[in-house]
């Protein structure tokens, strides 16, 4: 009864594999769970890996090591970009034609005013939402995001230039000074905003100067 809590039960008798038929010593198989048959590691190890389905674990030791699975695929690709929300398993591929990722776990049915809107309607009374608030705040402390100048929604950038257009109000920004690209009468009003370029002087010495 003890043993039906471990996740592998390894074999204390002598035993023949009944895959490669060799003889084993003590502690040098594994035990299943739902048939008591004994397999040597190596056999059980193949079986494993070139089976199809997850049948030799329960579902919530398979979904464990998928998930390890999924976490050590994105760390190993350059590329990759996660959801910011705590405990989201979101995450994606990008390429330099992609500049938005919606989180369909986060963000299904909502955009992203609307979203921020509910996190700060319910940060008050839920804990999941209280630390995906502050998550972002910090984010905007650190510099790694930034409250649209003109609507407040929390914007980010992975990389690339320091030009950005906010997902929702459609304004122009600059990365760097935190502002708007233009001045108050839109697109090429460069007497505001900030004047990158005008009279071929970067708006701010960290700038890429590729706006």
């Amino acid at each position: 009864m003890d043993l039906e809590k471990d996740e592998l039960v390894i074999s204390v008798e002598a035993f023949e594999c009944p895959v490669c038929l060799m003889e084993y010593q003590p502690m040098e198989g594994v035990v299943l769970h739902e048939c008591l048959h004994t397999f040597c590691r190596q056999c059980l190890a193949n079986t494993v890996e070139f089976s199809e389905e997850a049948e030799l674990v329960a579902p919530q030791v398979y979904e464990q090591h998928l998930a390890k699975s999924i976490a050590l695929a994105e760390t190993n690709i350059g590329n990759a970009f996660h959801c910011k929300s705590p405990d989201c398993k979101g995450w994606c591929i990008y390429e330099d034609n992609v500049n938005t990722f919606r989180c369909p776990a986060i963000h299904e049915g909502l955009n992203c005013k609307q979203f921020q809107e509910q996190l700060n309607e319910d940060s008050p009374t839920s804990v999941e939402a209280k630390r995906t608030k502050e998550m972002l705040k910090e984010m905007v402390d650190r510099g790694e995001a930034m409250n649209c100048p003109t609507c407040q929604v929390v914007l980010m950038k992975k990389w690339g230039c320091d030009w950005l257009r906010c997902s929702m109000c459609k304004t122009e920004i600059c990365w760097v000074t935190r502002g708007p690209r233009w001045g108050p009468n839109g697109k090429g009003d460069t007497s505001g905003g900030c004047q990158c370029g005008v009279n071929g002087v970067k708006c701010h010495p960290k700038c890429n100067y590729c706006h």
